[in-house]
């Protein structure tokens, strides 16, 4: 009985270190750093890139929040060192909110790219947490933003 009970102990010390250890699983570099500079990433890359984030920091949640002009899913993705089981959005607690849109004017990719790096390296306490706020991202407004690159941008 002694033995069974060890090694339920180990079984699960096992899994909760594992759990924890899930960072390591994704490479973040965004394909701007990638190619120093000459590229960004399309939509799907984009929004791949986030729900990986999301997976891998309980302090990162993507939501899809509606549909876009072209039928694709619209999202919102939060950084929130503070999470809790309650709602991130609940009147009760007083937080600021700053919301970062992204890709509104075919062209733009600088901030899809920054914004990425951004969320990032807040969810991987590289850079300091803004205290009693909640990132909030649309990572890509305008879906014809990725797709108008050429010769004189990415």
């Amino acid at each position: 009985m002694k033995t069974l009970k060890l090694f339920f102990i180990i079984i699960i010390t096992y899994s909760l270190i594992s759990c924890n250890n899930k960072e390591t699983t994704h490479n973040f570099t965004t394909k701007f750093e990638k190619t120093n500079g000459s590229e960004t990433t399309t939509y799907k890359e984009t929004i791949l890139f986030y729900q990986q984030l999301a997976a891998t920091y309980h302090s990162v949640t993507m939501y899809q929040i509606g549909k876009t002009d072209s039928g694709k899913p619209l999202h919102l993705v939060t950084f929130n060192p503070n999470r809790t089981f309650e709602t991130e959005f609940s009147d009760e607690r007083k937080q600021n909110i700053l919301l970062i849109n992204n890709g509104i004017h075919p062209g733009e990719s600088d901030g899809i790219d920054a914004t990425m790096m951004l969320m990032r390296d807040l969810a991987q306490n590289k850079i300091p947490t803004p205290q009693n706020t909640i990132i909030a991202v649309i990572p890509i407004y305008n879906l014809a933003i990725p797709r108008k690159t050429h010769s004189i941008n990415r």
